[in-house]
Order: C-alpha cells, then structure tokens, then sequence
C-alpha cells in the first residue's frame, strides 16, 4: 500500500501548556503567560491530536519519522538502526513530564538505508548505545501518535544533515533524497504513515518576556518580524496549494481557519513557488523545518506520478505565542 498520509507536526513545547491533561507543572508555567499565548497553545494541542485522528482513520502499520532534532550527521542523513528509543521533551528543565518510550524497526530501517545509499543519497546509519535518546524534536510529535506506539506500530527515524540542511539554497536540492524516500515508502506492503517534525520561522517578535519562552541571546536570532510573516504565509500556502502570486507577502500573524483542498499536480506546481519562496529568505526566517518540508514535497510529487493519485490537504492552524511560528496539517492520499 505504501504512503497513506503525511502528518506536519510542530515540536515546539509550550504545545504542551495548552494540554487540557497537564499536571501542576503545567499549571505553573502557564501562569507567565498571557492569555493569548494560552489560547494560542489550546489550539496548537487541539489540532495536534485532531491531526493524529486523522491519521489514525489511514490505517498506518508503520511510522517514519523525520526530524531536525536527534541524531545528525554532518553532511549525510541519519537512519537509526536501534530497536527501541526512548526519551522526554525537557527544555530549559521543563516539560520532563511528557515521555515517549517506543519500538524502532530495525529490519525497515537498515533496507531503507540500503535503497537510499543506491540511489545515491548520502546517507549513514545512527546506532547509539542501549536505546536510541529521543528529545523534544522527536517527543512532541511521537506524543501525539502514541495510540499507534502503544498498540505495537513501530516506528523509523531519520535525521537530518547538519551542513546540507542548512545550505540548501533551492528546492531541487531535496529532490533526489524526496523521490528516493518516496520511491521506497511507496512500494511497501505496509501502510505509511510519513511524519515531518518541524517549526516555521524563529525570528517573530514576542511580547512574553519569560526567559523560558524566549530564544537564548547566545544564539544570535535577532527579530525579523516580517520576514518571519511572508515565510510563515508561505509554507502555509504551500500545503493549501493556492495559486502562488509573487505580491502576497503578508496576511494574519494566526490562521486558525481549517481548510481542506484536492492537493493534485496543479496544486503542487503552485505549491513549489510558494516553498521556493519560502526558501530564499530562509537564511533570516530561520525555520527548523524547511528542509523537511521540501523534502515531503518532492515525496508527495512522485507519489502522484502513479496513475490515478492525489492527495487531500487538511490545514489545521498557524499559530505563533511566542518567536517561533508553529503549523499543524496533514495530507491523505485519495482513495
């Protein structure tokens, strides 16, 4: 059957404050910020598990996982070759109390490391010691899909170059590594459940001055609102595939307005002017997920070149509390 959806899922944390589950920690973290951010956060959790909803009425046997976050190699993707990894999604000492603890298929992994090495991906294993360490970038979204976890739906990880991700300059750098993943996924017997771990820009302005909330001033991430804006505008249009026009460079610093569209190849050539967009200022937006998202897009091209398939997209939200912008949306392949 192979790919049946693929899920964009934020890893910011404070997803987690708008968790209408939380314990005492959350209660007191969410006491710092204002009520806009705290709704802000409800609705990042609410879409977060209405988008697992959604993938879970797809039927995945397996999960692929991308992320930004774990285990990177310099110049090659990472493919970890653990059975089990486990982890929570402290940061700056919060949030320890969200864990994942999950089984890694270690048969699927080591044969996509194999398919992708001859087509000529760069690409090398990842095996560390005991269980593979999981953080933020790998919790957050796992929480959410944890139903699946649980039930014995194993999981593979693959993790992005450090240097390639951060260079990248065009969308066709990705297109190998999109079709070669595509190419394998798609001719699986199981069903696929393909997930991007990732946030928009960084570098929006905030009005919370908690530190926990706020960028470390070591990182040199200076606000660039607008800039922030048109990138955030434009990876939203990319998965809405609307028609791409170069003047539309600002709109609402939220979109909570669900949308659902017939993701075909007319949407897709729309879409890659809004992500080519979305990858020239890149370099000021700072956004951890771009290379994810090119990727998938190149994933998702190949997969409609079969005859008679296309994809629905459902956007969920576009939301940033605080200096990092975050999107929640998935896309179903039609029956």
């Amino acid at each position: 059957m192979g790919i049946v959806s693929c899920l964009i899922l934020p890893h910011g944390a404070m997803t987690f404050d708008g968790n209408p589950n939380g314990g005492s920690p959350t209660t007191e973290r969410v006491k710092v910020i204002s009520e806009s951010q705290r709704r802000d956060c409800n609705a990042l959790f609410a879409a977060c598990s209405k988008a697992a909803e959604l993938a879970r009425a797809t039927s995945p046997d397996v999960i692929v996982l991308n992320t930004p976050h774990g285990m990177s190699l310099s110049r090659t993707v990472g493919v970890y070759l653990n059975t089990t990894a486990k982890g929570n999604a402290e940061w700056n000492g919060q949030w320890t109390e969200f864990e994942v603890d999950i089984a890694l298929d270690t048969d699927l992994s080591t044969k996509l490391l194999d398919h992708l090495q001859s087509d000529g991906v760069a690409a090398e294993g990842i095996f560390a010691f005991a269980e593979a360490p999981l953080r933020w970038g790998e919790v957050i979204p796992l929480y959410f899909l944890q139903d699946f976890t649980k039930a014995g739906v194993k999981v593979v990880i693959t993790g992005n170059p450090i240097k390639t991700r951060r260079d990248f300059e065009t969308l066709s750098k990705t297109t190998l590594l999109g079709r070669s993943m595509a190419n394998f996924l798609g001719g699986l017997d199981q069903r696929v459940l393909y997930v991007v771990s990732g946030d928009l820009s960084h570098t929006h302005e905030s009005d919370c001055q908690f530190p926990l909330y706020q960028p470390d001033p070591r990182w040199n991430m200076p606000p660039a609102p607008d800039t922030a804006l048109l990138f955030d505008l434009a990876v939203e249009n990319w998965v809405k595939g609307v028609t791409f026009s170069a003047e539309h460079t600002m709109g609402p610093v939220k979109s909570l307005e669900e949308k659902q569209v017939e993701w075909d190849g007319a949407a897709a050539k729309e879409a890659a002017q809004w992500l080519t967009k979305a990858i020239a200022v890149k370099d000021t937006a700072l956004s951890c997920g771009i290379y994810g998202f090119a990727v998938l897009h190149h994933m998702l091209v190949a997969e409609m070149e079969k005859p008679c398939t296309s994809f629905t997209s459902h956007f969920l939200c576009r939301l940033a509390p605080t200096y990092y912008g975050m999107m929640v949306a998935i896309f179903i392949k039609d029956q």
